[in-house]
């Protein structure tokens, strides 16, 4: 099963993105995914990119590959602009991977924060008359009890930021006791010699592109360790 995905790094499109999507498509992924940040969350001297404008370069290139968000933090922006000039827009992309998030301050400090619902949120999308044709996943990131209930309410995906692979075994457990497919969690890590197997296939594994390491290393220990 290919359930291995990329999220990138914040200043992935600074130099030769071309040529790094071309790369990125002979790894065979699953899924490319872009966070939702005003500045880089791993070295603030690094530029960063927006993720609307993330999203329309990922989409405008020849690819092998899903396009999603990791996560689009719904209290970022006012409700009317979330919902049409992003959630709306991203929609339009068959088979976008939809994470979405309430947000914290570990990465960087919100100057204001709009009290939008994330449950509203969710049943706009799955409310929308494309959301099955385009087949839009929903993906909720965060490990706290009123997430994992949301996306158990609405059978919905689950990403884990990190952690250990008994939280992930332990939503596992969760989901195949509502009768929910375990292939709608996924875990994001920054460790790119994780081996599948030491997961179930089922789980979608996100490797998380760093700013300390050139992007061909990344790559390489990629193709030495997961895709092989």
């Amino acid at each position: 099963m290919n359930n291995k995905s990329l999220l990138l790094n914040g200043s992935f499109f600074e130099d030769e993105y071309f040529k790094k999507i071309d790369i990125i498509n002979n790894l065979e992924i699953k899924s490319v995914y872009v966070f939702d940040h005003f500045q880089n969350p791993e070295m603030k001297s690094k530029p960063v990119y927006e993720i609307k404008e993330a999203v329309s370069k990922l989409n405008e290139v020849d690819k092998n590959f899903e396009i999603g968000s990791m996560v689009l933090n719904v209290r970022n922006r006012k409700k009317d602009i979330l919902l049409n000039d992003y959630i709306y827009q991203f929609m339009e992309i068959k088979n976008f991977n939809f994470g979405l998030g309430i947000g914290d301050e570990k990465y960087e400090k919100k100057n204001k924060i709009f009290e939008n619902n994330i449950e509203d949120i969710i049943c706009e999308i799955q409310n929308h008359k494309i959301y099955d044709e385009n087949k839009v996943n929903i993906i909720l990131g965060g490990n706290s009890k009123f997430l994992i209930d949301l996306s158990l309410k609405y059978s919905i995906g689950l990403n884990q930021w990190q952690g250990s692979i008994e939280n992930i075994d332990n939503k596992i457990d969760l989901f195949t006791k509502s009768s929910i497919s375990e292939s709608k969690i996924s875990f994001c890590t920054k460790n790119l010699k994780l081996s599948a197997k030491e997961l179930s296939e089922k789980i979608e594994i996100i490797y998380v592109l760093s700013e300390k390491r050139t992007f061909k290393d990344q790559i390489d220990d990629i193709s030495k360790y997961w895709l092989n």
